[in-house]
């Protein structure tokens, strides 16, 4: 069945060439922001779009001449530029790509180094202690181990850049001009399931590139967007939202921590970021806290009231109605996606009234993950929306209140070992 399609979109096979697109369509405009600091002093750095290519194929560049085209490339860090340069060189060239919690215990992490049969790990100096430990184990099949900065004793992201830009100014193209199998397993995720152990989800770049385009046919983002990765890349949900970020044109900032969130709001400029219930609520719980305080509650109830009598005769005044709230936020945002769990319906209702657009979705690591979304067209406070364009979804095992099972099809559904 078609489905509605409010905005247009390109497919595309691979992130390969979705990312040399994006490069193409929006070359100097700012891809990440990274704030540096050095005792009191804070500067920020803005990568562009083609400059973020030129160092994916950098290091990517000289992981092939290291001898990593047919390699298991695991990631384990904090959400920073470095990581995404690290993901991407293993998705240019086709190398597998193993992105692993951060926060797992010595043995758990190990444990999936080894299901996974990384033969690299590239990692968070953050968790040098923990990399050591299972480095002195030698249980793993681990060859190299690369740091996202500058360690004693071990290579570094910026070492092998720099390598690999020699490289290349000698006409070494090999990366470059490499193909990619779209349908190749090329990131294997972890995710918590029944069992004891986490389970090992394998996902193609068709997988991923799927469900972007789906994305991008009915979600509002834009390229003038300012987004914050709150959401932890090893996941799926947050490692294919920093691609679908790139796939819009949108700049990337990184957080300092859940204390600094209404600070980098404000720093950044924020206009939208994907998040869980948990840190959406919480924002909205510092909200009312915010109004109580000032003892405005019975006020903006009012407001609210006035504001919703007048969206149904298509005049909106909430920016202006509710400023001194959401320059608390910012100023600038205007567009929430949450996933991951249900989302109270009051506080999704209660962004909306304020003028912040949230929409909820569904998904799975197995589907890469969306299969169902709201979006600005059609809401409805606790529902998980509508199917993505390119799935079919069924509703099977129905009991005699409708609860079932959900069964999915689709470009976007893991790869199975045959």
């Amino acid at each position: 069945m078609e489905r509605e399609k409010y905005f247009e979109a390109t497919e595309f096979d691979n992130i390969k060439e979705l990312i040399k697109e994006s490069v193409k369509k929006y070359k100097e405009k700012t891809a990440f922001i990274i704030k540096h600091k050095e005792q009191k002093e804070v500067s920020y750095e803005n990568i562009s779009y083609s400059k973020l290519l030129e160092e994916v194929n950098q290091l990517g560049t000289k992981f092939y001449n290291l001898g990593y085209q047919n390699k298991r490339v695991a990631i384990v860090g904090r959400n920073r530029y470095e990581w995404v340069v690290a993901h991407l060189a293993n998705l240019l060239g086709g190398i597998l790509s193993i992105p692993l919690d951060k926060e797992l215990q010595v043995d758990e992490l190990e444990s999936c180094l080894v299901r996974s049969k990384a033969d690299v790990l590239v990692f968070d100096e953050k968790y040098k202690e923990n990399i050591e430990e299972i480095k002195r184990r030698g249980n793993t099949k681990i060859e190299n181990y690369i740091c996202m900065s500058s360690e004693p004793g071990y290579l570094s992201i910026q070492e092998l850049k720099e390598q690999g830009k020699q490289l290349l100014e000698a006409g070494n193209k090999e990366y470059i001009d490499c193909k990619i199998d779209s349908n190749k397993m090329n990131i294997l995720l972890f995710t918590s399931g029944t069992t004891s152990k986490s389970k090992a989800v394998m996902l193609s770049q068709k997988n991923i590139a799927s469900n972007i385009y789906s994305m991008q046919l009915v979600e509002d983002i834009r390229p003038e967007d300012v987004n914050i990765a709150f959401l932890p890349f090893h996941h799926i949900f947050g490692s294919t939202c920093l691609i679908v970020m790139l796939a819009f044109g949108v700049t990337t900032s990184f957080p300092d921590g859940l204390r600094y969130i209404a600070q980098n709001l404000k720093e950044y400029k924020v206009s939208i970021f994907v998040g869980v219930p948990l840190l959406i609520e919480a924002i909205y719980k510092q909200i009312e806290k915010g109004i109580k305080k000032q003892g405005k509650t019975k006020t903006v109830k009012i407001a609210k009231k006035i504001s919703n009598i007048l969206l149904k005769c298509h005049i909106d005044i909430r920016k202006k109605l509710f400023k001194a709230i959401l320059d608390q936020l910012g100023g600038h945002l205007r567009f929430v996606i949450s996933g991951g769990a249900p989302l109270d319906k009051k506080v999704a209702q209660g962004f909306n009234e304020l003028g912040i657009n949230v929409v909820q979705g569904y998904g799975l690591t197995e589907t890469s993950p969306v299969i169902a979304a709201e979006n600005y067209k059609k809401m409805k406070y606790g529902s998980i929306g509508f199917p993505m364009e390119n799935v079919e979804l069924e509703l099977i095992n129905q009991d005699s209140q409708g609860i079932g099972e959900i069964r999915v099809k689709g470009p976007n559904v893991m790869l199975r070992l045959l």
